[in-house]
């Protein structure tokens, strides 16, 4: 599970409406906003802040760190089609911060990892994973639009790398390279044994027996 830092807009707040979210959609935006020091804390300041007027996500995410606004029960104001539409009372928004001072890769790979616990909490398919775009036409996440669907791909990816990190959390550390080798290839499907199978599995693998 993603660390996530609660720090939430106060109640009553107008771009804290607290109408009920029952989420069915994670939807993606970038900040927009490439300045330096706009990272998640940054954003948290500001959501907070008069400024941010009746705009709000779920939750900021940079490349250390992930705060979260609104809780996941709540509808928040981030997909532009209005109190009712579609996009603010079905989908949990996720910005994807662009700070000149951070590292953009690592921020993404925070946020796919926010986006697999939230599928897997909410029972979200992969492809109710969209981007601002799909609700409203805007152009965001505009960082990643150009490459949408390898940023899917790239969730799809680590979604079967956590399950076999999974799968292998109570292999010892020495047996692990054996068992994943035999879990890739899909000879096994549980990689938990005894002792002696693990013994066995990795002479094989250090015999050059599982390629």
């Amino acid at each position: 599970m993603a660390n996530i830092i609660q720090d939430f807009v106060p109640q009553g707040a107008k771009n804290r409406p607290g109408y009920p979210l029952t989420p069915t959609f994670i939807t993606v935006h970038n900040t927009g906003n490439s300045s330096a020091g706009a990272d998640a804390a940054g954003h948290a300041t500001f959501i907070k802040s008069p400024g941010a007027g009746t705009t709000s996500w779920h939750f900021s995410v940079d490349d250390h760190q992930i705060l979260q606004h609104i809780p996941t029960n709540e509808s928040a104001w981030h997909a532009g089609d209005g109190a009712n539409g579609p996009g603010n009372r079905t989908s949990i928004g996720v910005e994807i911060c662009e700070n000149s001072d951070g590292n953009l890769a690592q921020a993404e790979a925070n946020a796919i990892d926010l986006i697999i616990d939230l599928m897997k909490q909410f029972n979200i398919p992969l492809t109710n994973v969209v981007s601002h775009q799909h609700w409203t036409g805007k152009y965001c996440p505009h960082l990643i639009l150009p490459r949408w669907d390898a940023f899917i791909a790239s969730i799809a990816k680590r979604q079967q790398e956590r399950l076999q990190e999974d799968k292998l959390a109570q292999v010892p550390e020495w047996a692990k390279p054996a068992a994943l080798k035999l879990l890739t290839k899909k000879v096994i499907d549980d990689p938990n044994g005894d002792t002696t199978f693990y013994r066995i599995i990795t002479i094989l693998d250090r015999l050059g027996l599982i390629a």
